[in-house]
């Protein structure tokens, strides 16, 4: 996940409940242009995959310092986000912030010594510093 590397791979994540949402046609939009572009899309529909926002035991055992705790669903999230150049998210605001449902997906996805790990010095270092990411987010 280099920016120096030729782009080839794009994550999308959606997080709206309607698939005929402007969202939705949004990210279909996007997907359809990278494609034009000559990029590998993959689609995350996170409400059509059913993924669970809520912060689990495991997590928590997680963020306190037990990486065997990662669970399956953030496991395959993560190889998601790893085999892209992009990211994109595609999103309408809900008061004033990303919905729930995508919220918990940072929260259990961009997870403490994968996304990110905390320096000798306490500052906070991002991991996928190269990875440029795209927020589409709409408002009515």
């Amino acid at each position: 996940m280099s920016a120096t590397n030729a782009m080839s791979n794009a994550l999308i994540v959606t997080a709206h409940p309607v698939d005929t949402s402007l969202s939705h046609s949004l990210a279909a939009r996007i997907a359809g242009k990278l494609r034009e572009e000559g990029m590998q899309v993959e689609m995350a529909d996170l409400h059509a995959e059913g993924f669970n926002p809520a912060m689990t035991r495991a997590d928590l055992d997680l963020y306190h310092g037990d990486p065997s705790a990662l669970p399956d669903d953030i496991l395959r999230e993560q190889q998601r986000v790893e085999r892209a150049d992009m990211l994109v998210f595609v999103f309408p605001v809900y008061w004033w912030s990303v919905p729930a449902l995508l919220k918990g997906w940072f929260d259990r996805v961009l997870t403490l010594n994968w996304a990110y790990k905390v320096a000798d010095d306490g500052r906070i270092v991002g991991n996928l510093r190269d990875v440029p990411v795209r927020l589409i987010a709409t408002g009515g």
